[in-house]
């Protein structure tokens, strides 16, 4: 894929309602799609940023994009020359494997969101969701778990998006240990806390604390955002030798970027419920195809060269 072209869009999405999570309310994100051109074909990609990771911003990928005039050779050296950029990286990597990616089919189990209010907990319990991922703050009660725990009969996620303290995490995991319908407390302590060495693996999953493999030496589940985690088949080849679950998520992305993610998570064998459940958040923008639900599943015959073009 060294010889080619690429082009690229930025686009903005609005959720439908702000959207709250452990670090307050969200209510746009910016997202800049990738097309590129080659020998190998057309391929497309997503450039997804998330807040609290520390990855690359979308002002400084624009300035690489333009930077290199289209030319994709130029674009590739820059990358390479360059320390970080796992969101780039990651958008590349889906435009080396588009082929792949779409002639997969893909079809993986999908966990229901709710943000820390669960308003719509009903809703994804009467969409047939078996597992639901539910966001928590500081003010969040044990007593309001159990309430949730009794009208759902599946599987509950906690996040806590790095919100709580040493003293709250600890009695969050001590609380989550004793029920077996809670999978485990998602990202408790903020990234490089101390604290995880004190709350141990298990069922206590890092998510903000985990970008790209190198150096990641936790042994409990790790959420993994395809598009945050860098070059794809370093990860691919990461995963193959990491013992330990791991739960792919998404970072709100368009049909672009949820294409490729679902194609990557397709690659691991421990059939967990991914989290990608986000179709439903957004305004109609048109940047959504695939089906919302309970079973999450790619695009098969689709028109991308179109969709391209009817991005505004």
């Amino acid at each position: 894929m060294k010889e080619g072209f690429f082009d690229f869009k930025l686009v903005r999405r609005r959720f439908k309602r702000p959207f709250l999570t452990g670090n307050g309310l969200i209510d746009v994100i910016d997202r800049i799609l990738l097309r590129t051109q080659s020998d190998q074909g057309t391929g497309y990609g997503e450039i997804a940023p998330w807040p609290g990771f520390p990855t690359e911003s979308l002002p400084e990928v624009l300035e690489i994009l333009r930077a290199a005039q289209g030319n994709l050779s130029h674009l590739l050296h820059t990358v390479e020359a360059m320390r970080g950029l796992p969101c780039l990286r990651a958008a590349l990597s889906s435009c080396r494997h588009w082929d792949a990616i779409n002639q997969l089919p893909v079809t993986l189990l999908c966990a229901g969101l709710c943000d820390a209010t669960a308003t719509n907990l009903d809703a994804k319990i009467f969409a047939g969701y078996k597992t639901i991922k539910l966001k928590i703050r500081p003010e969040t009660t044990f007593a309001e778990i159990d309430a949730l725990l009794y009208r759902f009969r599946g599987q509950l996620r906690l996040d806590a998006n790095g919100s709580l303290d040493l003293t709250a995490a600890r009695a969050w995991a001590e609380f989550v240990r004793q029920q077996p319908r809670i999978d485990y407390l998602e990202q408790p302590l903020p990234v490089g806390h101390a604290g995880y060495a004190s709350l141990g693996p298990d069922k206590i999953a890092i998510d903000e604390s985990f970008l790209t493999p190198g150096g990641v030496t936790w042994a409990g589940p790790i959420v993994v955002k395809p598009a945050l985690v860098g070059d794809w088949d370093e990860f691919i080849t990461w995963r193959q030798a990491r013992q330990g679950p791991l739960i792919y998520s998404s970072t709100f992305e368009t049909a672009i970027g949820r294409q490729g993610a679902l194609w990557l998570a397709n690659h691991d064998s421990s059939n967990l419920p991914v989290g990608f459940d986000t179709l439903d958040l957004f305004e109609n923008d048109a940047r959504d195809r695939h089906t919302p639900g309970p079973v999450a599943e790619n695009l098969a015959n689709f028109d991308w060269e179109k969709f391209w073009l009817d991005l505004t």
